[in-house]
């Protein structure tokens, strides 16, 4: 039974990651002034780098560093609960023997609930986590789309790719740093929800009954 303790233990402790965020984005720009040039003007297209955008730009940084706040918070908070858990473990295997059967095996239910509750808590962080950054990256790459398609109508560019699906290009199709220098302008930060983690469903402790002589 210890063993099972452990383990979900040990579960418990790798549930606190955050999956890697990856896009590979397509662009396609329409606009009423490209529209009206299509008949006679040659197909042109710009190149932009959306995964450097993300990570080098104001609100990027901000992004990434918010999320990190969180994270290592949570990760704390679930270090803390999960040595406490491992404590208790320790300390009723030294118990065993020294009381009743059924009041020993009262306090192991108890664990174990304690166990599962650490364990939905630890998930329901995580998935708050993950919603929240969501959010943000969705304003972030909002702006960034805007802010391409302005350039794009700007050069008279009818076609955007992402850098990551060009494998031979002029360097001036390349507007990555157009793009990060008027998102620094337009949008220096993002707004990260606080995550809100929701405990009302851990499962409760029952009261303990007097063991048997």
């Amino acid at each position: 039974m210890r063993n099972s303790l452990s383990r979900r233990l040990a579960l418990a402790a790798r549930l606190v990651s955050l999956p890697s965020l990856a896009l590979v984005v397509l662009l396609s720009f329409s606009g009423a002034a490209v529209a009206q040039r299509a008949s006679s003007a040659p197909m042109s297209l710009i190149i932009v780098d959306i995964q450097q955008a993300q990570r080098d730009s104001l609100p990027g940084r901000a992004l990434a560093a918010q999320r990190d706040k969180y994270q290592q918070n949570f990760q704390s908070e679930f270090n803390a609960a999960r040595q406490a858990l491992q404590r208790s473990d320790q300390d009723l295997a030294k118990q065993k023997g020294t009381m009743p059967q059924e009041a020993y095996d009262q306090k192991v239910k108890a664990l174990e609930l304690q166990v599962v509750a650490f364990q939905n808590k630890t998930q329901m962080a995580v998935r708050a986590l993950e919603k929240s950054t969501d959010s943000a990256m969705a304003e972030l790459m909002n702006a960034i789309l805007t802010i391409t398609g302005e350039i794009a109508a700007e050069m008279g560019a009818n076609l955007v790719l992402p850098k990551q699906q060009v494998v031979l290009h002029e360097p001036r199709m390349d507007v990555t740093a157009q793009v990060i220098e008027r998102l620094n302008k337009k949008l220096p930060t993002v707004n990260f929800p606080i995550p809100q983690v929701d405990d009302h469903s851990s499962p409760e402790v029952p009261p303990s009954k007097s063991g048997k002589k």
